[in-house]
């Protein structure tokens, strides 16, 4: 039996299209908190007529399952009642009041005005006035309570019919249905549609499986239009319907492929007995000549659309009542994805299923780019301002979508010129102003300004509010001198003036170690903890984010491998042990890593460097720049794979000391168990290098994850978008 959630799922997040907003107008339901804990992952969630409080005391007394925690799925929803929205409530009465006048519906303006302060209505018009992408329920409410009213407010030109679609489990005979998947059509709106209605039902409910199942599942969706008789062999009122319905569906079928060409995989055959229409042995004495023909859907039609709404019902019912263990999925045609009606008899899996299938079909339309109004999740303005030692890298997130990023330059003699690097604040501040004005950039318009967080005094994770006290550490270095420590200033010289924030998020001396892990052999020598904090941080939570559950209730090894590596023992959402990025652990792109005592005496005692050579011999001229000569990692392999013997041992020494770090952090957790290795930084982009080091991993039984690349930009507007959204609060420096 194919699991049609995963399908759906794994087809949603290869769209890289921002997450639709749903609103579900019935929050009390228990069936509704359980599926939306499925979705937060897919979709932007809106509960409507609750409050969180509500909520979490409706969970907490009833032991209701979700996926993931309490706290991420509270996190992640927008509860609201339709009375804490005053000026919500006023625009949808207006509207609503206009768009029943002169309707045999038409309500008085006072009934409008209590008509949308509903949880269904106020539902409905935030989907007509574009405050969310679709509305869904029914599981609470009869039709006429809640399909209607969404009928009328956000029905199209085109005909509205819904389509239940199954995947059978593995005892339905399994030569009927390709892959046991079955769509039926309509099953709830149409009693006796018209020709055109019953051609526009045929087409649209093959295009939502279309939509929904992909084509290396089913390479082609076979419609066929049922009746009593096949290509004349009997007559009747109902045949004629649907043999008028079958002239008009190549010309319907043929604007479809001007859509997109991934329709032509849709074939539709009208006026067939259901026998031939299912059965190829049955079609073999009425339509041989169709079935010589490939790319005929007699026989092997996957999709039925029935000539009344009765017998639609009847066929979908029947399926769910005989197969309770489907996979079952109603879809409603005809209203742009807009709306999904629920059985009241809906599961949990049947919600969230819908729920997952209004989402890949929203991602899926061609005019679909975006919820246009985002006020329920605002699309938040975020300046990432990142420094390096000649240049600053921006980049403009607005919401999900990266709007830039750039890698600004500035004049080497400038640099040069600055006694401090602090003082390169005034040069590097008047050219972003002046390359951000050029690229048409309204610094206004910005909600929060976010700097890579420097050498700051060692501190906890979290985001920073910049504030005096920072920025007056940073002017004097009084942790050290580092490019990134004008990532903070450039922040607040930008945000300041604009009335606007400024932030820092996991600046690398971040500090949760444990006090043992900060021993070392000597006494009055501890050990410091800097290390890729933002980078770690990141995928941590998102790999927790993925798995619908808390970064704090995770134990995870995290390494980042980059030009330099660090290596980190994520316990619950504490990082209680972590190797020093520039003094220990492996041998990384440039840096020694751990070194024997004897190496570092001698260097400092009998090769006549100063302490600054030592240090850049340390860092910078170590790892792989000391033994091959060059920090490219591409490079190291091209050499190896052209038999050079030091290039293989180096590289291979590389990936033995990074997993042996790693599995040396499984006995960290206070013999607890480790939920997952995860794997980041520039050095994962190599296929190769990740192959071996989990390789190597095989025994420590424990899966690995890798977020390739740096993530660095990602992770600094996320800590923003958390305080903004009140999913965090700023901590005071």
């Amino acid at each position: 039996m194919i699991r049609l959630l995963p399908l759906l799922e794994d087809q949603i997040r290869a769209i890289a299209r921002p997450k639709p907003t749903l609103v579900f107008p019935e929050s009390s339901d228990p069936r509704i908190l359980s599926a939306t804990s499925h979705l937060t992952g897919l979709a932007n969630v809106v509960l409507v007529g609750t409050t969180r409080e509500e909520v979490r005391r409706s969970i907490e007394q009833s032991n209701l399952p979700l996926k993931g925690s309490v706290k991420q799925f509270l996190g992640s929803v927008r509860f609201l009642r339709p009375s804490d929205e005053p000026a919500l409530c006023e625009a949808f009465h207006e509207a609503f009041f206009e768009a029943s006048e002169g309707k045999r519906w038409a309500v008085p303006y006072d009934v409008a005005g209590t008509l949308v302060r509903e949880p269904v209505m106020f539902s409905c018009m935030a989907v007509r006035l574009g405050y969310a992408d679709a509305v869904l329920g029914g599981v609470a409410h009869a039709s006429r309570d809640f399909f209607r009213p969404a009928l009328r407010l956000l029905h199209t030109d085109q005909v509205a019919f819904e389509v239940g679609l199954f995947s059978l489990p593995d005892e339905h005979p399994s030569d009927i249905y390709q892959k046991n998947i079955v769509a039926f059509a309509d099953v709830a709106i149409n009693p006796d549609p018209t020709p055109q209605e019953l051609a526009e039902i045929a087409v649209g409910s093959c295009k939502i499986v279309r939509d929904l199942i992909p084509q290396d599942i089913l390479p082609h969706v076979n419609g066929a239009i049922l009746s009593y008789s096949t290509r004349g062999s009997a007559s009747g009122e109902s045949v004629m319907r649907i043999r008028e319905a079958g002239q008009l569906v190549p010309g319907l079928l043929e604007r479809l492929v001007a859509q997109d060409p991934v329709y032509q995989t849709i074939r539709i055959e009208a006026e067939l007995q259901i026998s031939c229409a299912i059965s190829i042995a049955a079609a073999q004495s009425k339509l041989r000549d169709a079935l010589n023909n490939p790319d005929s859907p007699v026989g092997r039609a996957n999709v039925l659309i029935l000539p009344s709404l009765d017998s639609g019902n009847l066929m979908y019912h029947l399926y769910a009542t005989r197969y309770p263990q489907a996979d079952k999925v109603l879809m409603v045609g005809g209203m742009g994805g807009r709306v999904l009606d629920f059985s009241r008899s809906a599961s949990v899996e049947d919600v969230t299923l819908g729920g997952a299938g209004t989402v890949l079909r929203l991602k899926r339309r061609a005019d679909w780019r975006g919820t246009p109004q985002p006020a329920f999740f605002p699309n938040h303005r975020i300046l990432v301002i990142n420094p390096g030692s000649t240049s600053t890298r921006l980049a403009l997130f607005e919401g999900e979508a990266r709007i830039f990023e750039q890698e600004v330059h500035h004049p080497a003699d400038a640099i040069a010129a600055c006694a401090t690097i602090q003082g390169q604040l005034p040069l590097r501040r008047a050219v972003l102003e002046r390359f951000l004005a050029d690229n048409g950039v309204d610094l206004e318009s910005i909600d929060a300004f976010v700097g890579r967080g420097g050498l700051v005094r060692p501190v906890v994770s979290g985001t920073y509010t910049v504030n005096e006290t920072m920025l007056a550490d940073l002017a004097a270095a009084r942790y050290g001198e580092h490019a990134s420590n004008l990532g903070a200033s450039l922040a607040h010289a930008l945000a300041a003036p604009r009335g606007k924030q400024a932030f820092i998020v996991d600046p690398v001396v971040t500090d949760e170690m444990d006090e043992v892990a900060h021993l070392t052999g000597l006494d009055g020598f501890p050990r410091r903890a800097v290390w890729h904090a933002l980078s770690q941080k990141a995928v941590a939570r998102q790999y927790a984010d993925e798995q619908l559950t808390d970064y704090e209730d995770l134990n995870l090894v995290v390494a980042h491998l980059g030009g330099g590596i660090s290596v980190g023992v994520h316990h619950q959402g504490r990082v209680t042990w972590v190797s020093n990025g520039l003094e220990e652990g492996p041998m990384s792109a440039e840096r020694t890593g751990t070194l024997p005592n004897d190496v570092v005496v001698d260097l400092c005692l009998h090769r006549d460097l100063s302490e600054k050579e030592v240090r850049r011999r340390l860092v910078g001229q170590g790892g792989l720049v000391s033994h091959l000569g060059t920090s490219d990692l591409r490079e190291v392999e091209r050499r190896v794979d052209a038999g050079e013997p030091k290039a293989a041992l180096v590289w291979e020494k590389l990936c033995q000391e990074v997993a042996s770090t790693i599995a040396s952090c499984s006995t960290r957790f206070g013999g607890e168990r480790v939920d997952r290795v995860i794997l980041t930084g520039g050095m994962t982009r190599s296929r190769r290098l990740v192959t071996r080091v989990t390789t190597l991993l095989r025994a420590v039984p424990v899966g690995v994850t890798v977020y390739p690349g740096e993530l660095e930009g990602e992770a600094l507007k996320e800590g923003a978008v958390r305080v903004l959204r009140g999913q965090e609060t700023p901590l005071e420096y």
